[in-house]
């Protein structure tokens, strides 16, 4: 992979299969099941409780005044939500919406900040995940202000195939991660519209392909130069 495609890494709004673990905080915590499309919480909604995902995905988005919504993140296997709470009495910044059947992990706040007292060693999990996500609303809040459609859904394609890309040759990747044109444009700030419309142009011009329900990528560094070339706005 060129530099060019190294950039787009930190910008996955995909944020699945993290390299956490969270087994000693089961002791205190209660399991709770949601299935597809529950709402875990809402914006503004007062956070009493930080959760762990031991299973499945969840969407955070923001619904502005007028009732549009903005995509920000799908947190999935053993990632945090809530965390955005944890100074005194704020409460949730997102709301929280079930993108599978998802298997949580609930704790109060004063029992999450208890248990990292006791084993500091896990501390270090969750500022990585805080970071990570800060550095996506950096991201985003660039992309949306100077970036077209086309080189942010290069993009997304970049950074999926770095997380969950499977290489076929020295050039093609296939991507191991489902998704719908929906949830690509609620992640992107577009409409489904745009992105089926772009998606379309990058396969009819032999950048990408589908084989079932995955996307392949035919060569990686010629997307990125590509998602370059078109980056501004004009």
């Amino acid at each position: 992979m060129n530099d060019v495609v190294q950039e787009f890494n930190f910008l996955n709004p995909w944020l699945d299969n993290l390299p956490y673990t969270w087994s000693e905080l089961k002791n205190h915590s209660e399991k709770v099941t949601y299935k597809k499309h529950e709402t875990i919480f809402n914006q503004n909604e007062t956070g009493n409780y930080i959760y762990i995902i031991e299973s499945g995905r969840v969407r955070l988005f923001l619904i502005s005044p007028s009732g549009e919504e903005k995509a920000l993140a799908i947190i999935g296997k053993n990632g945090i939500l809530g965390e955005c709470s944890l100074n005194g009495d704020s409460g949730y910044a997102t709301n929280a919406i079930t993108a599978s059947e998802v298997v949580l992990l609930r704790t109060s706040k004063e029992s999450f900040f208890e248990f990292l007292s006791k084993k500091p060693q896990y501390i270090s999990q969750a500022f990585d995940l805080i970071t990570k996500k800060y550095r996506l609303l950096c991201s985003q809040s660039l992309q949306l202000s100077y970036m077209k459609a086309l080189p942010r859904i290069c993009a997304a394609f970049i950074q999926l195939s770095i997380q969950y890309g499977e290489k076929i040759d020295e050039k093609q990747i296939k991507l191991t991660i489902n998704f719908t044109h929906q949830e690509l444009a609620n992640l992107l700030g577009t409409t489904r519209v745009t992105v089926a419309k772009n998606i379309k142009w990058l396969e009819d011009n032999a950048h990408i392909s589908k084989q079932g329900k995955s996307y392949i990528i035919k060569n990686i560094d010629e997307l990125a130069n590509l998602a370059n070339e078109k980056m501004l706005l004009t």
